[in-house]
């Protein structure tokens, strides 16, 4: 029974782990179609769009990341029933403690995991959103994004907001 609560100890210590996996997008910068006319210009417009995209003042920006921890724990939980089933009735036991082994085993393997795919999914989703609404706001201005690229710590330019969409 001891190691049963080191098993859910050690699940709530990973999910709690995982759930520092971050959502927030990365910065990006634009590249344009053609260089500006007027740097200024661009430079103004580039501020405002992205204090507007910052504050969540477009449209489709999703909540926090509580839903894909949420959600990766439920997928964790499913795939550990999976497994656990499995283990119990392949061994030909099904009593409980072995279907309870099997069930702490595959939430320890498969939970973490799927909360981490989770987390990089929501900030790959969250990325496309700032990149989207930057693109949409900046053509409203007259500047045409051509595409995005993953800003680096050495570039100077303008970058994307890295604030969670809606915070």
């Amino acid at each position: 029974m001891g190691s049963s609560r080191g098993a859910v100890a050690l699940v709530a210590c990973g999910a709690l782990a995982a759930s520092a996996c971050s959502t927030t997008p990365r910065a990006y910068s634009p590249v344009m179609a053609a260089a500006p006319a007027d740097q200024a210009a661009f430079e103004a417009a580039f501020n405002q769009c992205s204090q507007e995209v910052a504050a969540g003042r477009t449209q489709n920006f999703r909540e926090g990341r509580g839903g894909a921890v949420a959600g990766g724990t439920a997928l964790g939980a499913a795939a550990g029933v999976v497994a656990g089933a499995s283990a119990a009735s392949g061994a030909g036991m099904l009593g409980g403690v072995a279907a309870g082994a099997g069930l702490a085993t595959g939430l320890i393997l498969v939970a973490p995991i799927a909360i981490i795919g989770m987390s990089a999914a929501k900030r790959g989703h969250n990325e496309r959103i700032v990149r989207d609404a930057m693109t949409r706001c900046l053509a409203e201005e007259g500047h045409t994004v051509a595409d995005w690229r993953l800003a680096r710590s050495e570039d100077t330019g303008p970058r994307s907001p890295t604030a969670r969409p809606g915070r």
